[in-house]
């Protein structure tokens, strides 16, 4: 409720702390079909290693399949100016867009179609989704919080008309897949602080990740070509 009443009041000119310039971006989080406040996430890692993977999505969508089965449907691939298109086995089709970066914020624009794994139910139209991270420490082990918002406009008028109806289809649709998401996210996030160099040889056998990409991930978790974690 009360990030439905700040909307109203304040418009879309800022979210999470950040300008909102995006036409299209402000079009979503002004006439919203439906917005959410998730619960916050949180997963061993640091701020480091979740800002480093979260400006990789096509890296991270490849740690996600591979280390989450139920993620293997996912893909990501880079079309330039900071847009993704994502494929998800026919369920989900359409872009990503980085509206907004800022330390521990950042704001995304996902434009496309979705249809439920049934096919009972086919949906076009546009989300807006927010992520603040934080880090958190617990003795001597270091936490990442994340809170997550997300406005969704739905392309269909009908569809508006019918959302009482709807609202819980759709309610039950985003939890299955932040639950997903929120899996993967602790998964990778643990392997990547835990043993970065036994998930490096791992990710030397997979046969869709770059060579690029496998250099630039040694080089950030400083693995020499030995294999041989560097200090530091």
């Amino acid at each position: 409720m009360l990030l439905v009443l700040a909307v109203h009041a304040f418009g879309a000119s800022t979210l999470i702390g950040l300008p909102v310039d995006d036409a299209a971006t402000r079009e979503v989080v002004e006439r919203y079909t439906l917005a959410r406040q998730l619960k916050v996430i949180r997963f061993v890692g640091t701020l480091k290693n979740t800002d480093w993977v979260m400006d990789r999505p096509p890296l991270a969508a490849t740690l996600a399949r591979h280390l989450h089965p139920p993620l293997e449907r996912y893909h990501f691939t880079e079309k330039g100016d900071g847009t993704y298109a994502v494929y998800d086995t026919g369920a989900l089709r359409g872009s990503v867009r980085l509206v907004a970066r800022a330390p521990q914020r950042r704001i995304y624009l996902v434009e496309g179609q979705f249809q439920s794994l049934a096919y009972i139910l086919k949906l076009t139209g546009s989300m807006v989704f927010t992520l603040e991270f934080r880090e958190r420490w617990d003795g001597s082990e270091s936490y990442v919080e994340v809170d997550p918002q997300l406005f969704l406009r739905l392309d269909n008028v009908i569809a508006h008309g019918l959302l009482k109806v709807l609202a819980p289809l759709l309610h039950g649709i985003i939890d299955r897949r932040v639950a997903n998401l929120t899996a993967a996210a602790q998964i990778v996030s643990q392997r990547l602080t835990k043993d970065p160099r036994e998930l490096h040889l791992e990710m030397r056998t997979w046969p869709d990740i770059r060579p690029e990409e496998l250099e630039e991930y040694r080089q950030a978790f400083r693995i020499p070509h030995d294999g041989v974690k560097e200090d530091g």
